[in-house]
Order: C-alpha cells, then structure tokens, then sequence
C-alpha cells in the first residue's frame, strides 16, 4: 500500500505514462526519450496535486435566541431544529454566516450578497429567510396567504442541472411532513413549490389526449411504484415480488429528494385509462390537491402559482412573453397589490456567473419583472450568492450586486463565512519534525493493528499519550492540541494548497526533506484520528489531482535542431513540444507529429495548395474563403515521412490519412 499523497499521484501519473507509451507507438529511440521528458514535466498530462481540508465555520446564534426576527420565522426554524421529532431538519445552531442571513433579510430587510465556500451551507442562506418569510405571512396574516396564490420568491439558475440539484433540497425541506403540518395549522394549506423549467411537462394547452401521452411516465414510475409499496403494507398474501422489492422505494427516494413532495401521487394521478375530465368539463386527475407540497406540471402552475418556483432565467423570459403564463405574474401583482407590506424575494445562485453580456440580459430581465408587477425597488428583495467572491472585495461585491439587480447598493448587506480555526495553531519545531520522522509509514499502513501500534508508538509517547487498543482515538488525543498540526489544518481550510509548499508553511526553517518528510506523517495520522469509526476525523481533506491525455505532440523539422543536446541529433526530426509553434527556438518549422500506428515511423503533417506538386506547405489548413475573385479553398494535409519505415515490405510511402506506413 502506498504510503503518501504523494506516492498515490505518481502511481497514477506514472499508469497514465505507461498507457500513453504503448498506445501511441513510437519507433525510434531518440523521440521516445523526448517524449518520456514531456510526459513528465508538469503541464503536460499532469498538473501538481493540491490539499484542502474541509472548512469548519464559526456557529452563530440559535434560532431560539433571535429576538430580533419576526416570532412565526422564530418559532418555525426553532421547531424544525428539535431533537424530538426525529431527526431534525435544521441544524442548531446554524452557521454564524446562515444566522446573518436570517437577521437580515427577515428583521432589517436588507438585501444579501452571500459569499462563502463550496460546502459552508451557502444554500441554507438563502433557503432559511424564504422559509421564514412564508412562516411570517401563513401565522401572522394566513388569510391573505390562503386567498392568494403568487410567486413569494424565485431561485433563479443560470443552467438546467442546478435547478435539478436544487430540486432535491426543497422537496427535503418545503415537502417535509413536519413543515407540511406545520403551515397546515396556521393557514390551512401547505407552503408549496415548484420547478419550471423544460422538463416540467409539459407545453402547450392542456387537453386529454396529451395529458395521456405526456403525463404517462408519472403514472408508469411514480403512481405504479406507490401502489405496489401499499399492496405490501397491506400484507396480501398474494403479493407480488416486484411489490416486495419496491415497497421501500418511495422511502428511498423521498430520503434522497427523488420522490415528488405530493401527498399521494396515484391518487393526484388517478386511476389508468379514467377520464381526465368530470361531466363539467373540469379537469379531475392531475390537479393540486389540498395537502400537496409540490406542482409538477405547467398547468397547476398556471393555474395555482406557488409560493416558491426555482427556474433558470432563459425559462423566466419566456415566461414573461408567453400568453398562457400570464396568469402567473397577475396574481402575483393582485397578491403585491393587496398586501402594500409584502415584498418578492428573489434569489440569484451562483451570481458570479452573470457577467458581460448574460450579466447584462439578467439585470434587464430582472428590470422587467419588477416593471411587469408593478413594484419599486423597495418591495423587490434580492440575495445573491456566490462561492467565487473574495471576501476581501465586500463592497465591489455590493455594487455588482446593485447594479445586476437594479436596486440600491446601501441596501445590499455582505455575508461571508467565518472560518472556525483550531487552536492552539503553531510552526512547528525541530523536536516535533523529529518525533514524526520517526514514524514508519510503511508499518502504519501494514494490516496488522499491532503493527500499526509500533509505528505511532515513538510519536504517542513524545505528545505523552498513552497507547490505547483504539488507534484512532490514541491519535485523536495526540493530534487534537499538537500545534503545528492545527496550523497544518488552518492554512488547508483557507485555500487549497500544493503538498509540495506545505513543509515550509508549518515547518518553516527545517530543512525541507524533513519538512515534507513531516507534512506527510501528520496527513497520515490526521486522517485516520477519531473518537470513533462512525465519526469524521480530525483532518478531513480532499485532493485536487489533475490528469488529461496527452493533446498532441509538434517537432521541430531540423533534425540537428540547436535546442537538443548533441548526442540527441540526428534523429528523425528536432525538438519536441507539447503544444503548436510556428518556429523552434533554433529557427526551424514545426508541425505536427505522427507516427504511424503499426510500426512507430515517424513523420510530420504539413498543409498544401497542390498535392502532387507541393511547391509550399503551411502548419496549418487555413479556411475556405470567398473574395471577388472567388472561392479559395482551405489546404489539403500532405504526410512528410521524417525516417525509412522500419518494416521489411513497407511502401516507401504513407497514405494521406497518415495511419499506415
């Protein structure tokens, strides 16, 4: 087993080498060594490795200690967070940059600009005001939350697969029984939600036949999945294997997000081959019903628009245009209109990504929504959330903030996640790069725990901990308070980091062989210390390894090209490199190289007007033109053979497509 991050990548590096190496044969000698060189050079197949461990944040205040928010927002967070109802929803308490974005947005009413790292619960910061929002309008005013129907808020993706990821979310937290049952006590109705995007079927006007075509596949998983799980609950003798294989499927898939936030999808589908239609012409199957959570179609959308739709914005200007969704954005205006204290709440995820001109066609997007219900900046509020912001740059942040939405940049508020460092943090010494040199990494790994205890013994008895039966615990109490580790932890939790510069970081003035030597043992020792087995280690980390097939290979057309060493001369061509050049360093041409498939024989690919007369050649094809003079077409490929095929019976030369000798 390998005993390092470092030996791990080279592994892969050097597999990656080998594949490459008998896979595109090369014949002579001199070229396979040029080509080994590239192959091993960073940025070629490989780029250096980098380190992060998973960042920790500062906590914040609990739900139930936020005087300063609305009573129904506190009272609903503080309940979804209890113990006693199962495993709870929320966290308790929150994230310090979570429980800003809930002050905020809900008691001063600002509007946010999100910044923190992939995994900080960047989601939750938007998620949890617009929970408390609904919370605040179905206690506090239910019966405007009852009468209308409106688009509360909107979580705006640039792409289709985030709206998708994101889908999975809402059905966890808005289509959880205990958030269903508690918007049922204080309004009647759920706090319901709903994707519109392509894959919402479906276009079009509403009519039976289609319906029977395109909501077939709901009836063929969904319905027919629910109704075999039921059979088996009912426990008929005669059930069948399917049913006892899928009874716990709809479980599976709620607990994943994957199953639709509906009280009961074959009844909300009807029964197959029924009529979609009642005598009065009302449709009967495939409509809202009064404990759902989730609309699945276009149509109880248009007809009952939810408190929450997530959308991309291509999908929310079509909206706009199109007739058949105008009801849409009319009860939402009647909704704003009646209730002058009301604000929309718009969430724009992943914001850096709009910049330039899509930046621009958003915030005219957004200009027009506001116009199109009809309200001042003042009643449109706006979170934006960003992993690829710099902290440090708060108020340029605030200001593209503004200026993409359209509203006020002193209304924008910065949220950024602070970093729950550990302590004590310190450079590590001599005596400690000592004490884990000491540790054989290769016993450590060994599978005998005896011989694992050997190994960290010398390192347990230098941080006087004993050495206990339970080798993840030992280490944890080794490690939880050793300086240097801590400061290993922090400096991977700001950034990611290459393991190469990391000895000279927490070892800085050791000798940086035995630095790294010591970097590597703390990486192997963090990751496996633990209280226990089912609990994450003191340093969980991931590693950004970066590997790609070779793109090609170019060669300089002077075979005693100047830029080679002078035993290396003489070959089949000049130097090599690893992506285009119009001249070598040494003057010479280069093209691109090839080699032919079965015998490795060298030869280069130039471009010509004239094939059989190829009195000049280019690198490259240029491109079909038309002028006044007409049409100029782009050069054809002509192979030049840079050494005699090694094969016995070879043609003396290479066809056009450069395959074979």
């Amino acid at each position: 087993m390998t005993s390092t991050i470092q030996q791990t990548i080279d592994e892969l590096r050097d597999a990656l080498t080998k594949y490459i190496e008998a896979t595109y044969h090369i014949g002579h000698p001199a070229m396979v060594r040029q080509r080994r060189r590239l192959l091993e050079e960073p940025g070629g197949i490989f780029q250096f490795p980098y380190l992060e461990s998973t960042p920790r944040y500062v906590s914040g205040e609990r739900y139930e200690n936020m005087s300063g928010i609305p009573r129904a927002a506190r009272e609903a967070l503080t309940l979804l967070a209890e113990q006693t109802l199962g495993k709870p929803l929320l966290f308790n308490p929150p994230y310090s940059h979570q429980a800003d974005a809930i002050q905020e947005a809900l008691r001063n009413k600002k509007n946010l600009m999100v910044m923190t790292g992939t995994g900080s619960g960047k989601t939750e910061a938007f998620l949890l005001p617009i929970l408390g929002k609904l919370a605040i309008e179905a206690r506090d005013h239910s019966g405007n939350f009852v009468k209308f129907s409106a688009l509360r808020a909107i979580i705006l993706y640039p792409m289709n697969a985030l709206v998708n990821d994101q889908l999975g979310r809402l059905r966890l937290l808005f289509g959880d029984s205990r958030v269903v049952s508690m918007f049922e006590k204080w309004a009647g109705r759920p706090a319901r939600f709903a994707r519109y995007t392509s894959r919402t079927p479906y276009a079009g006007v509403r009519s039976p036949k289609k319906d029977s075509s395109r909501l077939s596949s709901v009836g063929d998983f969904y319905a027919d999945i629910e109704q075999a799980a039921r059979r088996h609950a009912a426990g008929r003798p005669h059930i069948a294997k399917e049913d006892a294989r899928g009874s716990q499927l709809p479980e599976k898939l709620r607990r994943r997000g994957k199953w639709p936030a509906k009280e009961s999808i074959s009844a909300w589908f009807g029964q197959p081959h029924s009529q979609w239609r009642d005598r009065n012409g009302d449709y009967r199957r495939g409509v809202l019903r009064a404990h759902d959570a989730e609309l699945l179609t276009r149509h109880e959308v248009q007809t009952n628009p939810p408190d929450l739709l997530i959308t991309n914005y291509s999908m929310l200007e079509y909206m706009m245009m199109r007739p058949i969704e105008r009801s849409i954005f009319d009860k939402t205006k009647a909704w704003l209109e009646a209730c002058p204290d009301e604000r929309i709440l718009v969430v724009l995820d992943e914001a850096h990504l709009y910049r330039g001109a899509q930046g621009a066609e958003v915030g005219l997007l957004l200009r027009r929504l506001r116009e199109r219900l009809g309200v001042p900046s003042e009643r449109f509020q706006v979170i934006c959330a960003t992993a690829s912001f710099s902290p440090e740059g708060q108020q340029t942040a605030d200001q593209f903030g503004a200026q993409l939405t359209g509203v006020s940049a002193e209304a924008f508020v910065s949220i950024v996640g602070k970093l729950a460092t550990r302590e004590p943090a310190a450079h590590g010494t001599e005596s400690d790069v000592s004490a884990l040199c000491k540790v054989n990494l290769g016993t450590f790994y060994a599978a005998d725990t005896g011989e694992q205890a050997l190994a960290i013994e010398p390192f347990l008895r230098y941080r006087n901990e004993p050495l206990l039966e339970d080798i993840g615990k030992a280490l944890f109490g080794a490690l939880e308070a050793f300086a240097p580790f801590n400061q290993l932890v922090n400096e991977t939790m700001k950034a990611a980091i290459a393991p190469s510069e990391l000895g000279a970081r927490v070892f800085p003035g050791i000798e940086p062989t035995r630095a790294d030597a010591a970097v590597g043992t703390l990486l192997a020792l963090g990751s496996r210390a633990r209280l226990a087995a089912h609990e994450p280690s003191l340093l969980p980390c991931r590693i950004h390894s970066f590997f790609r097939g070779l793109p090609g290979l170019w060669v300089c057309m002077d075979p005693n090209c100047l830029e080679l060493e002078k035993d290396e001369r003489g070959g089949p061509g000049g130097k090599l490199y690893a992506q285009p050049y119009e001249r070598c360093a040494c003057g010479a041409p280069v093209l691109q190289y090839f080699t032919c498939r079965h015998c490795g024989t060298s030869y280069a690919r130039a471009y010509t007007d004239n094939v059989s007369d190829p009195r000049f050649t280019w690198a490259n094809p240029g491109e079909r033109l038309q002028t006044d003079a007409g049409f100029f077409e782009a050069h054809h490929p002509l192979d030049i053979l840079l050494e005699a095929p090694s094969r016995k019976g070879a043609a003396p030369q290479i066809t056009i497509s450069g395959q074979d000798c």
